[in-house]
């Protein structure tokens, strides 16, 4: 992993552990994950559009007498027109930009009809099943919404629970009946989270997302859609859902589904490390040959919290451990890389310089205790090594004003 410490905080290239990823779901062709960082151009002039067709479409409306605040049988035929023309539209493209207008046109629109008239039209055209491609990666943006959608179905799911999320919960739970597409699934999964909280409809959406990715046909050929629904697990949280997490990541393959179940097991240890990775000590065998990723995982521990301490202990005493693995946790303790990205759901977040000088030095102080137990003696090379390294880390550090 390509990674670079700024003050002291590991910061992951998301564009180079993602490069792989997005190598198999595409075929040849390798796609960006955005970045929290990043602004992408082409969104905020899409959104600019919108803006100003949506008053434009709003000013034409009261002009020609047109109520926008009542569902008539008649206005949302017009509305289902305007939908069956981006759909020609998208059939006709020529290029990736004629699909960016469609859409923005079609934003425009339906921003200007009132969201009874525009959800009963997006609804009934959804019902028909009628679709068309854009020729669009689909992505996310910072909100968690699509930037683009790969298809125009795509699109008006997402656009639904921009409306009415409670009414884009329930059409969701139509989509999840069959699997036709696997970029509609990602998307209704989102919406079904967003506009059900309890816990059934929790329930329900772990095990709409575990037939999702088990889904041998979309295992084979992932779409981009597909791999960010991983970010479902993350929102879910828990261990629950680890154990088919960490089988799909021993699955090299299929290299890509292998890399998204990282990235969500990751996450998962970020976000609860003193439960996940209790999971993972319990389970050592679930990542019997993935062993530098467990390195990886078990390199997050916090040894400042007493119930982590043990758990680490634990790890770097069972003889299940070799030297390998333990030269790969002795390369990345602590481990401080994340990936920042825009997610269906979860909001990535990363702790701050003062909180990765704390996390170095609690390390160097524990290391040191280590180096003075017998009981780690056979450890001490690679324990020298994190000594070394911290202590770089710690005297390169800016000290406090």
């Amino acid at each position: 992993m390509n990674t670079q410490r700024i003050h002291g905080v590991w910061v992951a290239l998301g564009v180079v552990l993602l490069a792989g990823l997005l190598l198999f779901a595409l075929g040849r062709k390798v796609r960006q994950f955005q970045m929290r960082s990043d602004t992408s151009g082409q969104v905020l002039s899409s959104q600019t559009a919108t803006s100003n067709l949506s008053a434009a479409t709003t000013t034409h409306a009261q002009d020609e007498g047109v109520s926008l605040n009542s569902l008539t049988p008649r206005r949302v035929n017009e509305v289902l027109d305007r939908i069956k023309q981006a759909t020609e539209q998208l059939r006709q493209r020529e290029g990736p930009e004629e699909s960016r207008r469609a859409f923005a046109m079609l934003r425009g629109y339906l921003g200007a009809a009132d969201r009874e008239t525009a959800f009963a039209a997006v609804g009934e055209f959804l019902d028909s099943n009628a679709d068309a491609p854009s020729g669009l990666e689909f992505s996310i943006g910072p909100d968690g919404f699509l930037a683009e959608a790969s298809s125009l179905r795509v699109f008006l799911l997402d656009n639904l629970a921009r409306v009415d999320r409670g009414g884009a919960a329930a059409h969701a739970e139509k989509i999840l009946v069959s699997k036709d597409s696997p970029d509609e699934w990602a998307v209704a999964l989102r919406n079904y989270a967003l506009g059900r909280t309890d816990a059934n409809a929790r329930s329900f959406l772990r095990e709409k997302w575990r037939e999702m990715v088990l889904y041998e046909t979309w295992q084979r050929e992932p779409s981009i859609g597909f791999l960010q629904a991983f970010d479902v697990a993350v929102y879910l949280g828990g261990t629950e859902l680890m154990p088919l997490l960490t089988d799909l990541v021993r699955r090299m393959e299929r290299p890509a589904v292998a890399h998204a179940a990282f990235l969500s097991l990751d996450r998962l240890i970020i976000q609860a490390p003193a439960d996940s990775l209790s999971q993972l000590l319990g389970n050592l065998d679930s990542l019997q040959g993935r062993e530098a990723t467990r390195a990886s995982f078990f390199a997050r521990a916090d040894v400042s919290d007493p119930r982590q301490k043990k758990i680490l202990e634990e790890y770097l005493l069972s003889p299940q451990i070799g030297g390998s693995e333990l030269n790969a946790f002795a390369g990345l303790y602590p481990h401080a890389s994340y990936m920042v990205s825009f997610n269906l759901l979860s909001q990535a977040t990363t702790p701050d310089h003062a909180a990765i000088v704390h996390l170095d030095r609690e390390s160097l102080r524990v290391v040191q205790e280590w180096l003075a137990d017998p009981q780690f003696e056979q450890l001490a090379p690679h324990l020298q090594g994190i000594k070394s390294r911290l202590e770089t880390f710690i005297q390169a550090a800016p000290k406090p004003p």
